[in-house]
């Protein structure tokens, strides 16, 4: 930022010519000059006035230069100070850079244009200084915000599971409804609110928070212009910010409803029958926001799940128990990738600016180290995130179709360097049993988690750990398999004679964050996460223990065919750099001001947009004004994949790169069949978004 109040210039000299000539000089060239013939006197100005830049000569009575720069440096590290001295002695000059002096000019000044240009170094140097330190203070503070915002967004996703555990506990309707009701209400911090349930001929009330506002019965069907008659039509939750404000609604219910913001939640089943549905107001701390309705919508999944299955009490209570498993599994997905994207935007902009900041030449050693500090945090909460996402089924990776019994023989070798010599491994593991896709380093994780559990199992005594790979048919196998599609699987079986588990326990183990470990040797993550990467890659998993004899665990893997093999090219990490002209998409305005900075750094000419409509008509406009877009997926009016299509079908050939936090709505490889060339997932590091950009514009 330029200054815009006139420099002040302190001139300290003893010979009054000089500081006469030098304050014509300058005053010609809009500097405000203040002189004083002596050190002493120079520090009282400089006490008193606002000083840019101050002149001093070395040799004078009462307080020399030198006494006089030393001072000043005390007091501001950072203010320009410039020596201008006839003594020419070159320990002087030597002593005077050493206490600070950004110049030394000798008298007499022969071209005052030479001491204009130093003042105006100086000055230069100096606001550069400020801006530094500026822009610290500012990139600490961003940092600490969203910092806070991780950790609320953290405590909100524990609060929420253990929430889901409770619902997933519920019965009937009529006797826990009230219960549900409550949780809605607490997670929503709202003080009013209803459930009802769907029977054949009306809607009847099962509890109320505040008596009087809900009716005790409905009848059906509901006016059509009802917001229960919307939410079920919907079969989605409704979120209105001010209901007196809706004149195409009215409200369901209590007759006097006039309340500003308003919640409903529909739970309906799997076949599309409405069965109940939760209805909130008067919040605390109005109004509700969209946040809301989306935690809402997961603990709306959560309960109705309860109800069916509190209905559906079948004869076969092992598939039962086993669909009921994935049905939660299922909900944690939607609540895990809901949450994701929010946090991949935060985390997004905590990466590239720091990336941006680490990549400045003039970043200080100290602020570099903190900056690399922040990174490191950065990946550890990336990976957070790709670990609940991982039992979710959500995220991206890289698989192909493996021979995965190599990977295996690789595992096993490395847990006998760390598994107590009392444990025998026993392996049985043929070659070229057939493929399965997945990621090899999925199954290294898998088995290193199993493994793991199982030494834990059989500490303090002498064990067996034996691990087995065959291949067999899906409908010979003991197990009911419903949820793998073809016939030949591999299925690879992890067993110990350890103490085993009760049914109890057993019931729970693949929950997040339960543990039977004590406190400090586990997170309760990991057999979560080792569910969600079998069935990733469309496989099951069984479990098999008994108290004093054991466990075994059964991983089943469908198998696919040679042809289904993709070459992936190899990985490098360079930073590659260009100058073609980029137009960047995001509706963040933090994070796309971020990656147009990145991409001006790397030497590309960028056009940043917040308004995806917007951007369409900028194109529209300019078709071939561009060589590559790159635009996030969830965006209002317009999403990514829409303006992608828009974009191609004007310009088949233009280069597009779709990105987004979190999206069911689309993958990779949909995204690679109407022409959009790459598919990357947030947070985008420098070097990612680099390599991506650059493979795009060289394949183009």
């Amino acid at each position: 930022m330029e200054r815009t109040e006139q420099p002040v210039i302190l001139t300290i000299d003893d010979e009054s010519v000089i500081r006469r000539s030098i304050h014509a000089y300058l005053e010609d060239y809009d500097y405000r000059v203040i002189e004083a013939d002596n050190g002493r006197t120079g520090l009282e100005l400089y006490d008193r006035e606002r000083i840019d830049l101050v002149l001093v000569d070395l040799r004078m009575p009462k307080m020399g230069g030198l006494q006089v720069l030393k001072t000043i440096r005390a007091r501001t590290p950072n203010l320009p100070v410039i020596v201008v001295s006839g003594a020419g002695d070159i320990s002087d000059v030597v002593e005077a850079l050493r206490l600070g002096a950004w110049d030394y000019l000798m008298k007499p000044i022969d071209d005052m244009s030479i001491l204009k240009h130093a003042i105006e170094k100086g000055l230069e140097r100096g606001r550069l200084f400020e801006e530094n330190q500026r822009y610290q203070v500012e990139l600490e503070d961003r940092v600490s915000k969203k910092t806070e915002e991780l950790q609320e967004i953290n405590r909100r996703l524990c609060d929420v599971v253990e929430s889901t555990k409770k619902l997933l506990g519920c019965g009937d309707i009529r006797k826990s409804g009230a219960m549900m009701l409550e949780e809605f209400a607490r997670h929503m911090d709202a003080a009013g609110g209803s459930i009802y349930e769907v029977s054949e001929n009306s809607l009847r009330c099962v509890h109320s928070l505040d008596v009087g506002h809900a009716v005790s019965e409905i009848a059906l069907p509901l006016r059509e212009d009802s917001v229960f008659a919307r939410a079920f039509d919907r079969k989605e939750p409704i979120f209105i910010s001010d209901i007196r404000q809706e004149q195409k609604i009215s409200p369901s219910g209590w007759s006097q409803y006039g309340d500003d913001s308003f919640l409903v939640f529909p739970f309906i089943d799997r076949s599309g029958k409405p069965l109940a549905i939760v209805s909130l107001h008067s919040k605390r701390h109005p109004p509700f926001v969209a946040q809301d309705r989306e935690i809402g919508a997961i603990l709306a999944s959560y309960a109705c799940e309860a109800l069916q299955t509190a209905g559906a009490v079948a004869a076969m209570q092992r598939s039962e128990e086993l669909m009921l498993q994935a049905q939660k599994m299922e909900a944690i997905g939607t609540l895990a990738g809901g949450i994701a994207h929010d946090f991949n935007n935060i985390l997004s902009a905590i990466v590239g600016y720091t990336d941006l900041s680490l990549f400045s030449e003039d970043c200080p050693d100290a602020l570099r180290k903190n900056l690399e500090q922040v990174k490191k945090g950065s990946r550890r909460a990336r990976d957070l995130v790709r670990q609940i996402l991982s039992f979710s089924r959500t995220e991206e990776t890289f698989e192909g179709p493996v021979d995965i019994s190599p990977t295996i023989k690789e595992v096993l070798k490395l847990l006998r360097a760390t598994i107590p010599s009392s444990i025998t491994i026993q392996r049985k593991i043929p070659s070229s049993l057939g493929l399965v896709k997945v990621d090899p380093s999925r199954i290294h994780q898998v088995l290193m988690n199993l493994c793991t559990n199982a030494a834990h199992a059989m500490q303090g005594q002498v064990g067996s750990l034996n691990v087995e790979l065959s291949k067999i048919k899906k409908d010979e196998e003991y197990f009911d398999l419903h949820e793998i599609m073809v016939q030949d699987c591999l299925k690879l079986s992890i067993s110990d004679t350890g103490r085993g588990m009760p049914p109890e326990v057993v019931a729970k183990i693949f929950d997040p964050y339960f543990t039977t470990k004590e406190k400090g040797e586990g997170t309760g993550l990991g057999l979560a996460v080792v569910q969600g990467i079998v069935r990733g890659c469309g496989g099951a998993i069984r479990v098999e223990s008994e108290v004093g004899a054991g466990s075994q665990f059964h991983l089943y893997f469908p198998c696919c065919d040679m042809e289904d093999i993709e070459i992936q090219e190899d990985r490098t990490y360079e930073m590659p750099m260009g100058s073609e002209r980029i137009l960047f998409v995001d509706d963040e305005e933090t994070l796309a001001i971020m990656a147009g900075e990145i991409l001006r750094k790397l030497g590309y000419r960028v056009r940043v947009m917040s308004d995806s409509v917007e951007a369409l008509k900028e194109y529209r406009m300019q078709p071939y004004n561009y060589d590559l877009i790159i635009t996030d997926q969830t965006m209002p009016n317009l999403t990514g994949l829409e303006l992608a299509r828009e974009i191609l079908s004007q310009r088949p050939s233009m280069p597009v790169i779709l990105y987004t936090g979190y999206s069911t709505s689309i993958d990779g490889g949909e995204a690679k069949q109407i022409g959009i060339r790459e598919f990357m997932m947030k947070p985008l590091s420098m070097t990612s978004l680099a390599q991506t950009v650059r493979r795009v514009l060289d394949g183009a």
